[in-house]
């Protein structure tokens, strides 16, 4: 497997090229500079898609809570706690977006890159921790947003419990882009 960050946001480009409405347009464009910013480590970028208070919903499987972060303050330093662990590599390959004048609904697989060492910092055994991994889910991302066009949070819903085995494979050197090194620096 080879993770190409470009591929999450590629979807929503061509989306965005077919689009006319100008509010989904709007809307199409802001989830494309939150999803390039993440990926490249562009904080303010990446902040100035976000309302003054967001409000994430990672909702478990089987648990039956949210474990999202929020508020303007939870949400950022969820992003600094993402550079810092170096989890911003990531290959969402969405295969369906659906859009309103407030709400954009993607879906895909999703595939999360992760040092060993923040594996098992979450309680998994690896048999390296100095070896990247990615964490691969079926993934629906509710992107809603407000009326000036800013994301009021992100609402998650996974096909199950993320952090099983059988959702973790060790990565090689060639299995990464060139931008990870950056990235998990």
């Amino acid at each position: 497997m080879k993770i190409d960050p470009t591929r999450s946001w590629a979807a929503v480009e061509e989306r965005l090229a077919a689009t006319e409405n100008p509010r989904h347009r709007q809307l199409l464009q802001v989830l494309l500079d939150h999803l390039e910013a993440e990926a490249t480590k562009d904080f303010d970028r990446l902040v100035s898609t976000l309302s003054d208070d967001p409000q994430y919903h990672f909702w478990i499987p089987d648990a039956g809570f949210d474990a999202g972060p929020k508020g303007y303050d939870a949400v950022t330093a969820h992003y600094t706690q993402l550079y810092e662990e170096g989890r911003n590599t990531v290959q969402y390959d969405i295969e369906r977006i659906v859009v309103d004048d407030y709400c954009i609904v993607t879906e895909g697989v999703f595939h999360q890159v992760y040092p060993g060492r923040v594996l098992v910092d979450r309680g998994l055994e690896v048999d390296d921790p100095t070896s990247p991994y990615a964490l691969t889910m079926r993934l629906v991302l509710f992107w809603p947003y407000d009326d000036n066009g800013k994301l009021t949070g992100e609402d998650s819903y996974s096909d199950g419990l993320m952090f099983t085995p059988e959702r973790i494979t060790k990565l090689s050197p060639e299995d990464l882009p060139d931008s990870y090194a950056d990235s998990s620096a």
